[in-house]
């Protein structure tokens, strides 16, 4: 990923994992404010990379940011019942969600010919279990 990628990445990712963090306690809160995220994510880079906002594969876009935004709603619903650690682990798939949707655009922008496979449900599942995973195994390491 380009440095200008990069620090639009970092940052919507950042924005992302605070508003998750702070709107936990409200049920699906969370989820809609990162969708916009999500959207303006993918225009800032389309933007940056000077691609049109037109041709971009609007379709696996959306599964990728509506079918994540799912997934943080169901994980968020088993972990957000312990306050601190669902506070924490909704920041966590945000983050990961974030990362993964600009990696996947980056990936497309730079080979349209062989796009990225298409996203599906258990695939953002397997993303955020592996997120969370990093996490606590970092707790332990403290």
């Amino acid at each position: 990923m380009e440095r200008r990628s990069r620090r639009i990445t970092n940052r919507a990712s950042g924005v992302a994992a605070v508003l998750s963090f702070l709107t936990q306690p409200i049920p699906g809160a969370d989820e809609l404010l990162v969708v916009g995220i999500h959207y303006y994510l993918v225009v800032r880079l389309a933007r940056s990379r000077k691609v049109s906002v037109l041709e971009l594969p609007w379709r696996s876009l959306q599964r990728i940011v509506w079918y994540g935004a799912g997934a943080r709603l169901v994980a968020n619903f088993s972990l957000g019942l312990v306050p601190i650690v669902g506070m924490f682990s909704n920041a966590i798939t945000a983050i990961a969600l974030t990362e993964f949707l600009a990696r996947w655009l980056d990936e497309y922008i730079l080979h349209p010919e062989t796009p990225p496979p298409d996203v599906t449900m258990a695939g953002l599942k397997e993303i955020f279990a592996n997120a969370l995973k990093k996490k606590k195994k970092g707790e332990e390491a403290s």
